[in-house]
């Protein structure tokens, strides 16, 4: 299987590919592409910096093996497009501030695999781990097929609950999902390896979620730390 990790820098790719490489489920490669209203300049640029900066063994050895991608154009357009189409690749993983257009999704023989920090279909969108938290709510991880919406792709291949107790602030706690997307990521390319399953279903029972504000954080971070206090 021919798995790439679509991402915006190349740090932030690198321990989903270290985790996904010693797993050996595929021949892995990393994609940048420019962020959601960035510069496709400053992707080039950056990957540029790396591959140049002293002590930048991993990022040399990639780009040696020829697999570092760097896309000039945003991940929606055509020549980007066409050119993920000619590398062939069976099943993308998202690692970027993008949304995915349709011909991009499609450009990927299986689809591109989202690790979203929330129990779907219950919590789509953004803040999800704080809203949870709000709400009383088990918080976790969702690994899904992306669609062109907002987190409503339709085949879960794996979610569970995540403890969070041990974190010592609610960000801290988010930051430790976010953490966990390669482990999860290996999780779901094992699922998928041993055969066709069932997928969960993400049906339109849950909920978008936005921007959470302010005042709304500072609350959902005292219910954070009152819980540590009543586990103890």
């Amino acid at each position: 299987m021919r798995i790439a990790i679509l991402a915006n820098t190349l740090p932030a790719a690198l321990p989903i590919y270290e985790e996904v490489e010693r797993s050996g489920k595929g021949e892995v490669f990393v994609v940048l592409c420019p962020a959601a209203g960035g510069g496709a300049r400053e992707t080039v640029k950056h990957a540029g910096r790396l591959l140049l900066k002293p002590g930048r063994s991993k990022s040399v050895n990639l780009w040696r093996r020829h697999k570092l991608i760097v896309l000039r154009q945003p991940l929606d357009h055509p020549q980007s497009v066409t050119r993920l189409s000619r590398l062939g690749f069976d099943l993308g993983l998202h690692k970027s501030g993008n949304i995915y257009r349709e011909n991009t999704i499609k450009s990927f023989r299986l689809g591109i695999l989202n690790a979203h920090i929330g129990l779907l279909p219950a919590y789509r969108g953004r803040n999800v781990a704080e809203w949870a938290i709000l709400e009383g709510r088990p918080v976790g991880i969702s690994v899904f097929f992306v669609d062109a919406g907002i987190d409503t792709g339709e085949r879960i291949v794996l979610k569970e609950e995540v403890d969070v107790s041990r974190c010592e602030s609610l960000a801290a706690a988010k930051q430790y999902l976010f953490n966990l997307d390669a482990v999860f990521y290996r999780r779901a390319l094992e699922l998928l390896e041993s055969g066709p399953g069932s997928f969960l279903s993400n049906d339109a029972s849950g909920r978008r979620y936005f921007v959470m504000s302010n005042c709304f954080i500072r609350l959902a971070e005292k219910i954070f730390l009152s819980n540590k206090v009543s586990n103890n």
